[in-house]
């Protein structure tokens, strides 16, 4: 082989390594933890996409979080309460919104909390009402020492989503929420 073309080879191959270590550091990773949960709910889409999208209504389904403040159209700042009740605050926003379909999301760069997902609305498949399907994955600020941590106080991430999605569905299907058996009482609305 000629000298220029391996000289040529040899520099096409640094510039793509090059390229993809660039990549590969600026795409976002959640290499924490990832749950795909789901729920029928009898009613229809639209009624379902307009509770989740007023994301102040969250707070009411999901005890892990304390509050959720709607800055503008696509930005919130979420408040959860952290093994030991410490709270943890992180910006987010919404990357897609399909009315009546679909809200995405992800924490904004540098949050503590990195996390993305969406949660979708579509016919159950017996015709009778709306499949939720959730996705989310987020990695905690210890990482998987940190998911080990909640665990031990009781934060099992996939049982607060599926907590979350039941408590969704008895508030659109009766209106309100179970007792809760750690308060003994109902939820105010």
């Amino acid at each position: 082989m000629r000298r220029d073309v391996k000289t040529a080879l040899i520099i096409a191959g640094i510039g793509l390594a090059v390229g993809g270590t660039v990549y590969t550091m600026r795409r976002r990773k959640y290499s924490g933890i990832k749950l795909k949960k789901s729920i029928i709910v009898d009613r229809p889409a639209a009624d379902l996409y307009a509770f989740w999208r007023h994301f102040a209504n969250l707070p009411r389904i999901a005890d892990i979080l304390e509050s959720v403040e709607v800055i503008d159209d696509v930005h919130s700042r979420w408040t959860i309460s952290a093994p030991g009740e410490i709270p943890v605050q992180w910006d987010a926003e919404i990357t897609k919104d399909l009315t009546d379909e679909m809200i995405g999301w992800r924490s904004i760069e540098g949050s503590p909390i990195e996390t993305a997902g969406y949660v979708r609305f579509e016919r159950a498949p017996s015709g009778r009402g709306t499949l939720v399907r959730v996705a989310l994955e987020y990695g905690l600020p210890a990482g998987r020492v940190g998911a080990l941590v909640a665990a031990m106080f009781g934060k099992r991430p996939g049982a607060h989503v599926e907590e979350m999605l039941r408590r969704f569905k008895q508030v659109m299907e009766t209106g309100e929420p179970a007792v809760s058996d750690e308060a003994g009482r109902r939820m105010a609305f």
